[in-house]
């Protein structure tokens, strides 16, 4: 990730209409894991009356670890006001701790209510998310170029060790 000079500024290589794919894939998200969940729950046949406490504590804990990814690399990349390639905190963990504290909300959400056709879109949001991250690394490298790479070697892109 690139420390902006300013606090709201934007990487200028931004994948084309990647803020609304984001908006589309969340609005579809909700409807479908809320009308498979809640309303006629086609898909959620896996879940159990007897087990729901280990839906509802796997869940949560996933949630909580998406919103603590997303806050600590929001403050790490916003609040730091360090110019450059962001390599620090989070950033030293895992190259795209927004992207994936964003893509494990929807797995934790997905998990709570077993809904097999939220996993089905939590894996196409993977997969989207995944494209623009491969998006934003090769703009990253054209910026950075060693120093990127060296970065990328060093740190995982999703999975932090």
């Amino acid at each position: 990730m690139v420390m902006p000079e300013y606090k709201h500024e934007h990487l200028t290589g931004e994948m084309p209409g990647s803020h609304r794919n984001q908006m589309i894939l969340m609005i579809v998200f909700f409807g479908v894991w809320i009308v498979d969940s809640f309303v006629f729950r086609v898909t959620t046949f896996l879940w159990s009356f007897d087990y729901w406490w280990l839906f509802v504590v796997t869940g949560a804990v996933i949630i909580v670890l998406a919103a603590y990814l997303m806050d600590t690399s929001h403050k790490d990349l916003f609040d730091a006001h360090v110019q450059g390639l962001a390599t620090t905190g989070v950033f030293g963990h895992v190259r795209h701790p927004m992207y994936l504290g964003t893509h494990l909300f929807y797995l934790g959400l997905a998990v709570v209510t077993f809904s097999l056709v939220s996993i089905v879109m939590w894996v196409i949001i993977f997969a989207f998310y995944n494209m623009l991250a491969n998006y934003e690394e090769r703009q990253l490298e054209e910026r950075f170029g060693s120093q990127f790479l060296e970065y990328k070697r060093n740190v995982r892109k999703w999975i932090p060790i």
